[in-house]
């Protein structure tokens, strides 16, 4: 799994909704890839924060650019 997959991805793999061969793939990616974890444990912080608040409303275009924030970020 490449860098670009796994941000595609993210949401099933937080959610355990990968195939168990797709889930090894993004942590196999995970062990060697320093960007994605950072992003991985950042999510996981906004994901937590979102819990804590409750659900944001987001459009279809912040959801992209939420997308693709990510996406830049991993290829930094």
């Amino acid at each position: 799994m490449d860098c670009e997959t796994l941000a595609a991805k993210l949401t099933d793999f937080l959610e355990g909704d990968l195939a168990a061969e797709e889930e090894m793939a993004a942590l196999d990616h995970l062990s060697s890839c320093h960007a994605c974890e950072v992003v991985l444990a950042e999510t996981r912080t906004v994901v937590d924060l979102a819990q804590d608040h409750g659900r944001v409303p987001l459009t279809d275009d912040d959801r992209d650019r939420m997308l693709h924030g990510v996406i830049r970020k991993i290829d930094e």
